[in-house]
């Protein structure tokens, strides 16, 4: 079992959001232990407190969306991904609107700064949760299973037929270093013919050539260069992580996520959490909306809102 870990100092990012093209200041600040990842969507007019949990959690189509009934902040899974990765439990992440910027369409820039800035061990232990039993969840032909394992292992398998993605398998081990080197710089993808579509639903209004993996089906082929050969199927593990961050306990286990996305990928984590509160009655959450799912409470966060 490890310590807590939260990050030394302010981390700043702007951009735009993916889906809806809005410039965005985000601020990434430490958190007491026992704190878990908590947003502060503050406009100057309002702010409303919203735990990073799988309670809070309203939409998972091209995206993880959060809210609380007053305000939603769009497009986490990047920047979660990067904290999981790198162990952050305790994050205050402040932010004046209601996406997180998508930056390079990767977990990278999240990852350099946090690195940048330094992360600090905490006093109190890390809960663990060692998957003993197979668990697993089925929506029509995607699964995923975790399987006993000591340690954290993700095979994924993503199938585009009739596209120049195809077929695609990772098999992962993860450490900081190998998420640093094979996971972190694989941006989100999508294929060109797609985009009319998405644009008239009102989604990736803030995408583009510097931030998407774009694919041609008509054309067979990758439009912008890739980062990997099999750079889809990473940044596929690199959101399934994101996801996994929401568990309020470090899991070890053995995964196997077929054709996933962030619809499963949140029925995963809700099926995990009835294992562990099955298994762990004593730590089972008070969910009641107004306070973190899991963890501490927001009385000193007032003090962090500038």
């Amino acid at each position: 079992m490890r310590k807590q870990k939260t990050i030394k100092g302010e981390a700043i990012f702007e951009g735009v959001g993916l889906h809806s093209g809005r410039k965005v200041k985000m601020i990434l600040k430490p958190a007491p232990e026992n704190t878990g990842i908590v947003f502060i969507y503050n406009d100057d007019k309002n702010k409303e407190f919203i735990p990073f949990s799988v309670d809070f959690v309203t939409d998972t189509k091209n995206n993880i969306s959060l809210s609380n009934g007053r305000a939603v902040i769009k497009t986490v899974e990047h920047l979660t991904s990067a904290l999981f990765s790198l162990n952050i439990d305790n994050c205050i992440i402040e932010i004046n609107g209601k996406e997180v910027p998508i930056l390079d369409g990767s977990a990278r820039e999240f990852v350099t700064k946090i690195l940048e800035i330094g992360i600090e061990n905490q006093a109190a232990d890390k809960p663990e949760f060692i998957v003993i039993t197979p668990i697993w969840v089925r929506l029509e032909d995607k699964f995923i299973v975790v399987l006993p394992y000591n340690g954290l292992k993700i095979n994924y398998t993503i199938s585009f037929p009739n596209s120049p993605i195809g077929m695609q398998n990772i098999n992962f081990e993860y450490s900081v270093e190998n998420y640093i080197k094979n996971i972190a710089n694989a941006r989100t993808f999508g294929f060109i013919e797609d985009l009319d579509n998405y644009t008239r639903e009102g989604l990736i209004l803030g995408a583009n050539f510097e931030n998407v993996h774009v694919f041609s089906k008509k054309e067979n082929r990758c439009i912008n260069n890739s980062r990997y050969d099999d750079e889809p199927v990473r940044h596929k593990v690199l959101d399934l992580m994101g996801a996994l961050a929401l568990l309020p306990f470090e899991l070890k286990g053995y995964i196997i996520s077929y054709r996933g996305g962030h619809h499963i990928d949140i029925a995963f984590v809700k099926k995990i959490m009835e294992f562990y509160s099955s298994a762990y009655p004593e730590r089972k959450a008070k969910s009641n909306k107004t306070q973190p799912a899991f963890y501490g409470n927001f009385n000193f966060l007032e003090d962090s809102i500038q």
